[in-house]
């Protein structure tokens, strides 16, 4: 049976370039379970990271696509980050 597996120190430099090349391993901005904050109405919202996929993300239970969050104005790791971005600096 095949499952989802952590990339561990054991895996080899071949496995991982395997994976690379055929399009198994991806970088997630988000942990899961951890805060973060959307941009909702010029102000930060801060919201659970609840589940990742390739085309989106889940916050607080709803899901979003990376498009509509770029459309909403953002989503970012810090409260700092968001108000930088409403201010205009990101």
């Amino acid at each position: 049976m095949l499952k989802t597996q952590p990339l561990s120190k054991s895996t080899t430099i071949d496995q991982l370039n395997h994976l690379i090349e055929t399009g198994h391993v991806f970088v997630t901005p988000f942990g899961l379970n951890r805060t973060c904050y959307i941009v909702v109405n010029h102000k930060p919202f801060m919201v659970i990271c609840t589940d990742i996929s390739i085309r989106g993300v889940q916050l607080s239970g709803a899901w979003y696509t990376w498009e509509d969050l770029e459309a909403m104005g953002g989503v970012y790791e810090s409260e700092f980050e968001a108000l930088k971005a409403v201010a205009g600096g990101a």
